[in-house]
């Protein structure tokens, strides 16, 4: 489904990503890992063309998401962005209602009648629905922070992206939010491509498929296999008693 091809990425002279070819399998999580600065977050926004507008940024090579180079000329950004989504390290909800950040980029394509149908399901899909339903009027800021990086997923999934891209999503959170986050990846990875950045190797090997090292500009698999630990605990279990 996204294939890099000889994929190189620099800013004026400094080159962060060195002529990368490699594919990433669909419907499963991948695990990218690496120090600060090894571009990291740089690979992933050049899969949604967030550098764009940096204006030292530039490309060489292909990625191609489905088959089409999302670098050709002729590439519709804002449709990309709806089939790659991204999630940032903290969480980013709207000054607006629950209701209204859950439903905010996708409320142009929809009837405003089919608005609540769309909200209660995404808001299910990131298990949030039933801590929020009696609430989806008041503002999106009075959540907790594990509940807001949920509503931002939730938020994300309402355009219905095949590709989601998670820029240490866990690092602003604490152990409990950072376990549901974890599990809910889990629970999307059948119907989603995940791309999951992170600095903690325990991390990336107890939740991805596979688990790649950038270093240099250069990929390469983590060389220790993935071995997910077995976890006996329901989602509901993780979500007991939250938020604190």
């Amino acid at each position: 489904m996204i294939q890099f091809k000889n994929f190189s990425a620099a800013f004026g002279e400094r080159k962060v990503i060195q002529e990368l070819t490699f594919s990433l399998p669909e419907n499963s999580i991948t695990g990218i890992i690496g120090v600060s600065g090894s571009g990291k977050t740089t690979l992933l926004r050049a899969l949604c063309r967030m550098n764009d507008r940096i204006n030292n940024f530039c490309v060489e090579g292909n990625i191609f998401i489905d088959g089409v180079d999302i670098n050709r000329p002729d590439t519709d950004v804002y449709a990309l962005r709806r089939k790659v989504g991204m999630v940032f390290q903290k969480p980013c909800v709207f000054p607006k209602s629950i209701f209204e950040n859950a439903i905010f980029g996708a409320q142009e394509k929809l009837p405003r009648n089919e608005h609540p149908d769309l909200v209660e399901k995404v808001l299910r899909e990131v298990f949030l629905w039933e801590e929020v339903k009696d609430r989806l009027g008041e503002k999106a800021t009075t959540l907790s922070q594990g509940q807001q990086q949920r509503l931002t997923l939730a938020r994300t999934l309402a355009v219905g992206p095949k590709v989601l891209l998670m820029d240490e999503p866990t690092s602003s959170l604490d152990p409990k939010s950072t376990a549901a986050i974890e599990r809910l990846a889990q629970s999307l990875k059948s119907r989603h491509t995940i791309l999951w950045v992170t600095h903690q190797h325990d991390q990336a090997q107890s939740i991805a498929d596979r688990v790649l090292v950038i270093e240099n500009g250069q990929i390469t698999p983590l060389s220790a296999p993935v071995v997910r630990p077995e976890k006996s605990s329901s989602f509901a279990k993780i979500l007991q008693g939250y938020p604190e």
